[in-house]
């Protein structure tokens, strides 16, 4: 361990802007130590088995089993409604739900918002309050728009979003707002033909809004719940999505497509340059930029198809040929120059 000491030190005398305490310990610098000598074979092992304990593994299978099993709760819960909505009585459906949602805050505050199982119950409740709204306005037909259903149940879960300190729960609060959003500009806006297409821009600011305010969060307080890879990695698609939409449009449409299309398009490219930017030379992270990278490669997919659809739909044979080389070369490429960005972050020890 002395010896990671010296090989760290030489790094940092190398890169003075860099601090003992940027540099993760993780399995790749172990790989590196041992690599240059640095360390013996045993020294890693006993490295390793400090990194990634043993029953870190039962831990982790403990919590899937946990969520998995609440997810299916849930879900029974949903179906057993659903399956059986005419046979039972309005009290019973309304009763047995809010007796659901009670007993789930009962047991979040007893386990504690620290603990998986308390954040899970919490997670629950949250699923519960959708249900009780949607049964309630089956029961009382409120006449109300499917958008206020998504709408209040976003607003009565954010309280226990925002003392949660859970990224699922964050997650579901971020899913119910873009159902609330789509339904509302749907319904409630009802756009015009050359306005109906800036839902994407919405969609892209709410979903890289979450995503910005991740990070700069995670920059200034270093909190372990939020920063998760998957959570960084899901927000990105959740931006990409939107962005891509439109420019697919464009591309198939040609010149039919609306001004709204054209403007979400441009929007859509920036978006992608400036996500780019972000996770290639700020946060270097590679799983957003592979997710960047996919939908760099699914629009070129696009106008390669678009192209060839024009120019060689009599020979449907040769089209297809050409569009599977053309599949070939795109993401060919991406792999290499993803690979040319993880050799140069290693260089660098990112």
């Amino acid at each position: 361990m002395f010896a990671a000491k010296f090989f760290t030190e030489d790094i940092l005398e190398q890169t003075p802007q860099v601090t003992l305490a940027d540099i993760p310990a993780n399995r790749r610098l172990v790989d590196e130590l041992l690599a240059h000598k640095k360390i013996t074979p045993e020294g890693r092992d006993y490295a390793l088995d400090f990194l990634t304990p043993a029953d870190q593994w039962g831990l982790w299978i403990s919590r899937l089993f946990l969520a998995a099993g609440s997810a299916l709760v849930l879900c029974g819960v949903v179906y057993f409604f659903a399956f059986n909505w005419a046979k039972i009585a309005p009290l019973v459906k309304l009763s047995t739900i809010q007796g659901g949602l009670l007993c789930c805050l009962i047991g979040a505050y007893y386990y504690k918002l620290e603990r998986v199982s308390g954040q899970i119950l919490l997670l629950s409740a949250s699923v519960l309050t959708g249900v009780f709204m949607a049964v309630y306005g089956q029961i009382y037909q409120t006449g109300a728009d499917a958008y206020q259903l998504f709408m209040m149940w976003s607003l009565f879960i954010f309280g226990w979003t925002v003392i949660s300190n859970f990224a699922a729960q964050w997650v579901l609060w971020l899913a119910v707002t873009n159902v609330f959003l789509a339904l509302w500009w749907e319904q409630a806006a009802l756009p015009e033909r050359d306005m109906e297409a800036l839902i994407f821009v919405g969609f892209a600011a709410l979903n890289g809004l979450a995503l910005v305010l991740r990070e700069v969060y995670v920059a200034r307080t270093q909190a372990a719940w939020l920063d998760r890879r998957w959570l960084r990695a899901l927000l990105t698609i959740a931006v990409l999505v939107p962005l891509a939409t439109p420019i697919m449009i464009w591309i198939l449409d040609g010149r039919d497509v609306s001004a709204s299309v054209k403007i979400s398009a441009l929007a859509g490219l920036v978006g992608h340059g400036l996500l780019y930017a972000l996770y290639r030379f700020r946060f270097r992270d590679m799983w957003p930029l592979a997710a960047i990278a996919l939908s760099g490669c699914i629009l070129l997919e696009t106008l390669v198809l678009d192209f060839l659809v024009m120019n060689f739909e009599d020979t449907e044979v040769l089209m297809f040929l050409l569009m599977g080389l053309a599949t070939i070369a795109i993401f060919s490429l991406a792999v290499l120059y993803l690979r040319r960005i993880i050799s140069v972050m290693e260089a660098k020890h990112v």
